[in-house]
């Protein structure tokens, strides 16, 4: 015979409840994001970008935290549908950096007004000091395991916007009405 777990009992396992809330972020992301033809992670690149000017391959990958071989495939469509182009580093001529190029940026304000207001249904039980202080410990967790993803791949601080910096930029949402780009998940937001 299986036990039933009990209704109003909450698990206080950290892993799953992130899971849950990231399932649900993702959830109301892919449904906003689908009619504007993205997927949460091509958001994601297009968002960085926007927020962080261009960068490297690995540097966006190591800062969105996606697999490098997978973020090739992702940038390979994103340049194929002209949102984003591959430019030669000043800086490193080996090394490309990814820049936006005006359709993507276009692209982008469409989908981040599509996206307006999700964050504000998925975090709808909390108030405006508890929003905060959830966006501010999230992105403290989220900095430390980009400097250990960093620390691992060395290659990302030795080109575009690393070669200024000593770890990767970390994406910080400046409000909390706009959801930031997912983690790295399956083709979601």
């Amino acid at each position: 015979m299986r036990k039933s777990v009990p209704a109003k009992r909450q698990t206080e396992r950290v892993g799953q409840l992130l899971f849950v809330a990231q399932q649900a972020a993702q959830a109301l992301a892919i449904e906003r994001l689908e009619p504007q033809g993205l997927s949460p992670r091509a958001w994601g690149v297009l968002s960085t970008l926007t927020e962080f000017g261009p960068v490297s391959q690995i540097e966006l990958a190591t800062t969105m935290s996606i697999d490098r071989t997978a973020m090739v495939y992702l940038l390979d469509e994103l340049e194929d549908r002209a949102l984003v182009e591959r430019v030669r580093s000043m800086q490193d001529r080996r090394a490309f950096l990814i820049h936006l190029t005006p359709s993507g940026r276009e692209t982008q304000q469409r989908a981040a007004a599509a996206l307006a207001g999700a964050a504000d249904a998925l975090l709808t039980p909390l108030n405006l000091a508890e929003r905060q202080q959830l966006v501010d410990l999230l992105a403290k967790v989220a900095a430390h395991w980009q400097e250990v993803s960093a620390s691992q791949h060395p290659a990302a601080s030795q080109s575009g916007t690393a070669a200024r910096s000593s770890k990767p930029p970390t994406r910080r949402p400046k409000t909390v009405s706009t959801p930031a780009p997912p983690p790295a998940t399956p083709d979601h937001r």
